[in-house]
């Protein structure tokens, strides 16, 4: 017990351990609070948070009183630099002496643009108007054509299209005329006189249409857009009307991006689509596809006639044969008419010389003998000459494509438009002018009593809305694409009935019977029969009936095809046909009209259908042809007159364009044809389902 009394480290160890921590934490608290080794550092001493905001303070109070206070410093002398300025503005070569050659006064920019005064060309009206519209298959783009993409090269698709074309005459010996008076003329001052703008740059092709409405009247008049088949459609489309909407560098930049040759070709002579039957090869503007047409027709007369005339020597050897035999054929059954004993039979009747025109034989091109030759005003032959076939008219046609700038030719130039944005069922009216560069817009160089053009970008020839010679408007019929007609009530099922639907589909018409019941959507999915008509049997690689494919030519003409893209066809259909109609069958209505005059009038009864579109609309049509509309009927035959016509219509390969060929030093030689036309849409005259329309 003595021992552990006497031991002090035993009995206050941990008072020590607390003493000796409470030391320590003593040193740490003045250590990083009171000495406050982290503190800023103001004037080469640290201080604590409380000295430092004191300090600061009053160094503040310090500056504003140095501020407020006046300054007793002088100001600086800033140099004046005006004076050399000027004397550098006066001779920026001081070191020149003057004296060596005489100073000649010379004419600056201002003064020039400041005087100008123009006259502003008037441009002339266009000439020769013709309208187009034709329908068929063509290869239409599946992708946005770009001036690195053109339409050659982009991918298409087999499509139905409705095409409208409208053509005239530029007046460019006139139109250049007056550009060249306006700008360097005689009532202009030889220091103002501008070749460049004495150029004229066509600016636009505008073709706007208005829309019949159902009540007969027509609807505003509205732009048509450039068609998709053109490289350039975006730059076209989106030239502004007014300066205002110019962007930087006003009209001058504009003028530039269009005087290209290949720009401009692609305005003036727009490009059509190529065309997937062998029906329709070979597109050519109105007044071309006008002759083309009365060829055509005098090759069908002509070939019609011949067949009637060989059944007839047919049927003639016939009889006498008979006769020879002791048999006597009927009369009028198609042997020759018995004869009197002593009489001669009467000879055939001449057939009379076609007025007008001269029947175009197959395959006809070549000098025809002086028996043949056409004949003149009144009959009279014209011995030594050939007849006019449609290879001369796809030639002439040839000629009249854009292969240098324009504004160089002496004749009237033929430009055309294209509206391959018509719907179906619908008749449209057109009107067609055509715009140069202003070159001069948005300046101060106009005529006091011309002001009104200053700001107009474009210059316009009046609207052409009648076709020439003719002094008819611009009016396009556009056919329907589907027609349904009730043939008859089904036999084994008296509320059902045998309708009959004709699609234009692919180029051609089609046509499929069905029976409906009431509720049913009349029409369905048809699976198509295959043929196995042969490419040669169908008259593949033909343009036209009875015409060959005109022969290559140099300059401009059309080019041999390219491997693989030929002019013949294949057999190869669609497997399938969407015959279904917007229309739902109703019901049988039992009707009664009355027809003849008042004194003679007759009863008749019949039995109509009625169904609905999927507006709600009802609607009726008589079933059986006796009762149908005359438009009925005739819209029934000029169904079935097509489909026996394109009874063996075939798919064509695309063949390549007469046009650009990009080398390295420009073009090809014999291959420039901006603007040209692939063959590729040539329509028969007058297919029913696609006639022309007015004009």
């Amino acid at each position: 017990m003595s021992k552990k009394r006497e031991n002090f480290l035993e009995q206050h160890f941990d008072k020590i351990i607390l003493a000796g921590i409470g030391l320590i934490s003593i040193g740490l608290l003045w250590l990083f609070i009171f000495r406050n080794p982290f503190g800023p550092v103001i004037d080469g001493r640290r201080e604590s948070p409380g000295s430092a905001q004191t300090k600061l303070v009053q160094k503040a109070e310090r500056l504003r009183e140095k501020i407020e206070s006046p300054s007793d410093a002088v100001a600086m002398p800033q140099p004046d630099f005006i004076p050399s300025f000027e004397r550098l503005l006066s001779s920026s070569i001081p070191s020149l002496n003057p004296q060596i050659y005489p100073m000649l006064p010379g004419i600056g920019r201002q003064p020039i643009e400041t005087d100008r005064e123009y006259a502003v060309p008037e441009i002339p009206p266009l000439q020769d108007i013709q309208m187009a519209y034709i329908r068929a298959a063509a290869y239409v783009p599946t992708e946005e054509i770009t001036p690195e993409m053109p339409y050659d090269n982009v991918p298409t698709q087999i499509g139905d299209v409705d095409f409208v074309t409208v053509s005239a005459r530029l007046d460019v010996r006139r139109i250049v005329q007056q550009f060249q008076s306006a700008f360097m003329g005689l009532g202009v001052r030889p220091a103002h006189r501008d070749p460049v703008l004495a150029v004229p740059v066509a600016a636009r092709v505008e073709l706007q249409r208005r829309e019949q409405l159902p009540d007969g009247t027509w609807g505003p008049w509205v732009r048509v857009p450039v068609p998709q088949t053109i490289a350039y459609k975006k730059l076209f489309d989106q030239l502004p009307d007014r300066t205002e909407d110019l962007s930087g560098g006003g009209v001058s930049v504009q003028m530039e991006q269009f005087k290209e040759r290949i720009r401009q070709s692609s305005l003036l002579q727009q490009r059509a689509y190529d065309f997937a039957t062998s029906r329709y090869q070979y597109w050519m503007p109105p007044p071309f596809l006008e002759e083309a047409q009365k060829l055509l027709q005098q090759q069908r007369d002509e070939a019609r006639r011949a067949a009637q005339q060989a059944a007839g020597a047919g049927a003639a050897a016939a009889g006498r044969v008979g006769a020879g035999g002791g048999e006597t054929p009927f009369p009028g059954a198609g042997g020759p008419r018995p004869t009197q004993p002593g009489r001669q039979p009467r000879p055939a009747r001449p057939e009379q010389p076609t007025r007008g025109r001269e029947p175009v034989r197959p395959g006809a091109g070549e000098m025809m003998p002086e028996t043949a030759a056409p004949t003149g005003p009144g009959g009279a032959v014209r011995p030594g000459t050939r007849q006019r076939t449609i290879e001369d008219v796809w030639r002439d046609f040839q000629k009249e494509l854009l292969t240098d700038d324009w504004w160089k030719r002496t004749e009237p130039l033929l430009i055309w438009a294209h509206d391959d944005t018509v719907q179906p069922g619908k008749t449209y009216q057109y009107r067609i002018r055509v715009g140069m560069f202003n070159p001069i817009a948005g300046k101060d160089w106009f005529k006091a009593e011309q002001q009104e053009f200053k700001n107009q970008v474009v210059l316009w020839t009046p609207f052409a809305e009648t076709i020439a010679k003719k002094n008819e408007p611009l009016i396009a019929s556009i056919p329907k694409t589907l027609h349904i007609f009730p043939m008859d009530i089904s036999k084994t099922n008296p509320i059902a009935v045998n309708v009959r639907v004709s699609k234009y589909y692919m180029g051609r018409w089609r046509s499929q019977d069905f029976e409906v019941l009431p509720g049913q959507t009349i029409g369905s999915v048809v699976e198509v029969k295959k043929t196995t008509t042969s490419p040669a049997e169908a008259g593949a690689g033909l343009g036209m009936e009875g015409m060959a494919p005109p022969p290559p030519m140099m300059g401009g003409g059309m080019p041999m095809p390219a491997e693989g893209a030929g002019m013949m066809g294949t057999a190869v259909g669609p497997e399938k046909i969407d015959f279904t109609t917007p229309y739902l069958y109703l019901d049988q209505i039992s009707e009664v009209d009355w027809s003849g005059t008042m004194t003679a009038l007759r009863r008749r009864e019949f039995v109509s259908i009625l169904y609905a579109k999927e507006d709600g609309v009802l609607e009726k049509l008589p079933i059986r042809q006796p009762n149908w509309s005359a438009e009925l009927r005739k819209n029934y035959r000029d169904v079935q007159e097509a489909e026996r016509e394109a009874e063996n219509e075939v798919f064509v390969g695309r063949t390549p364009q007469p046009g650009l060929s990009p080398t390295p030093g420009g073009f090809t030689p014999g291959g420039f044809t901006p603007g040209g036309f692939a063959p590729g849409g040539f329509p028969t005259p007058m297919p029913p389902g696609g006639v022309r329309g007015e004009g």
